[in-house]
């Protein structure tokens, strides 16, 4: 039998599991549109990085999650996904995805 901290616990780690699942399923939809934004790129030779870009995207999710997140960790996340859109822009053909 459990007790009740042991089943809040379980509830809590429960909607963080959901919770991930919904994180990840947008994730995949982003990187969706990072691989057709490289295909213009590509199209246009322009190239993939752009600073003025991502930095104003950090800046901005960083005030959606100053509540909660310390900036740091905000600029930690926010890296990492550019970095990976980057390589996803990077390494796909040049050909774009409907």
């Amino acid at each position: 039998m459990s007790t009740q901290p042991e089943k809040i616990l379980r509830d809590l780690r429960l909607k963080i599991d959901e919770l991930d699942q919904d994180l990840f399923t947008l994730l995949a939809k982003r990187m969706s549109l990072v691989l057709q934004i490289g295909a213009l790129k590509r199209a246009q030779g322009l190239v993939i990085a752009d600073p003025v870009r991502e930095a104003l995207l950090k800046a901005k999710l960083k005030k959606f999650a100053a509540d909660v997140l310390e900036p740091r960790h905000v600029e930690e996340l926010a890296s990492v996904i550019i970095r990976i859109s980057r390589d996803l822009q990077n390494r796909q053909p040049d050909k774009s995805h409907d």
